[in-house]
């Protein structure tokens, strides 16, 4: 299977990254100027083509046929070449919106507030409107230059504001605007984006746009492969220390609807002990023992997404069970980042003390192991 993105300047994306958490099929990124989208939707012999920012519309009038969804918002970000040869124009941002808004309305304890603001006029913010409509009493379409209702209590930027690489872009000073409770920001490179630091900071539940580009990719994915019926296995998330496994678990799991299970907490809360105390009282080896057991426990379910310890997977009968039921993605980062992430963290017992040297080491002695699995993906950016 053949897959790619088209839009208009793709160096902030990391769409192809996020595809190998589903599948091992070719995904590009394809920048082209206006003049040349229709051309290159009917020629690019693609199995399936994401779009985004600025051809969401212009891709609808292209299509052969649209979806019910497609053709109620008017944008399309997902074109499928169908056997006799024409194009289905989709969209699947409008479930990956709704995934964000579950998962943020799920951590603040709440469900969709009545009142919502959408910033934005284009293809995104059109769809984030048609979700809070079909959940919310009343949604204002805000266009540049307009103001939010102070009543808002959600606000969505659907607007590039904010987005790499100017990513000091500022739409709204969110701090006037108290009514609000929830803030979500559709862009996602940085993560998090201003916006979300900023609404946090005032004690705002906020959320960027990662979520929702896990959830769209993952459901092109669906409608788009051949095997998307086939039962699922677990997608087993992996890699060094500090290499973002719980976090990026926690968003795949949101975003697909999957049984999250962090395997380092299933210890403690099997255990009744943290991880620390378990090495410092019995040593590594009966960790690895403790761990081993533990995974095979949840590799008898399906449908989850599991966040692995940074070394779950050095014992080969512990890989040998996560390879034989589902797949494993490798996170690679580099070290000044690893260790800049755990500099302040006091719960990883492998590099307590001088934790420069101690993760050198560690990645030195694993840097064989970790570069033996076929499915890696970086997903840092600066």
């Amino acid at each position: 299977m053949k897959a790619g993105l088209l839009g208009r300047r793709l160096g902030h994306s990391l769409s192809p990254q996020i595809h190998r958490f589903f599948g091992d099929y070719d995904y590009c990124l394809y920048e082209r100027e206006p003049e040349d989208v229709a051309d290159f939707v009917r020629e690019s012999g693609l199995d399936f083509l994401n779009v985004t920012i600025p051809y969401k519309q212009t891709v609808a009038h292209i299509c052969d046929e649209l979806t019910p969804l497609a053709e109620r918002l008017g944008n399309v970000n997902l074109v499928t070449r169908l056997s006799d040869g024409r194009f289905r124009g989709d969209n699947t941002d409008y479930f990956g919106f709704s995934q964000l808004l579950d998962f943020v309305c799920a951590a603040a304890g709440k469900a969709v507030p009545p009142r919502a603001a959408v910033l934005g006029a284009g293809g995104a913010a059109l769809t984030a409107k048609a979700v809070l409509e079909d959940r919310c009493e009343e949604v204002a379409l805000v266009r540049r230059g307009e103001i939010p209702p102070q009543d808002a209590e959600i606000i969505v930027n659907a607007t590039p504001v904010g987005m790499f690489p100017d990513v000091d872009g500022r739409r709204i000073d969110i701090a006037g605007f108290p009514a609000c409770e929830i803030v979500l920001d559709l862009v996602y490179n940085p993560s998090p984006t201003r916006l979300v630091r900023e609404a946090r900071a005032c004690g705002k539940t906020a959320e960027d746009g990662m979520v929702m580009l896990v959830a769209q990719a993952y459901r092109a994915f669906q409608l788009a492969s051949p095997d998307a019926s086939a039962p699922a296995g677990n997608l087993y998330i992996y890699g060094p220390p500090a290499s973002g496994k719980t976090t990026w678990a926690r968003r795949i799991a949101a975003a697909t609807g999957a049984t999250l299970v962090d395997i380092d907490e299933e210890i403690v809360r099997k255990e009744g002990r943290t991880i620390a105390d378990i090495f410092t009282n019995d040593g590594e080896a009966t960790f690895r023992r403790i761990e081993k057991a533990t995974l095979a426990r949840v590799a008898s379910s399906r449908g989850q997404v599991v966040a692995l310890g940074g070394g779950a997977l050095l014992d080969d009968e512990s890989r040998s069970i996560a390879e034989a039921t589902g797949r494993v993605v490798l996170l690679e980062c580099p070290e000044g980042e690893l260790l800049r992430r755990a500099a302040n963290s006091s719960d990883r017992p492998l590099l307590a003390g001088d934790k420069a040297n101690r993760l050198a080491a560690l990645l030195a002695s694993r840097r064989n192991h970790y570069a033996s699995f076929p499915v890696k993906i970086s997903t840092w950016r600066q």
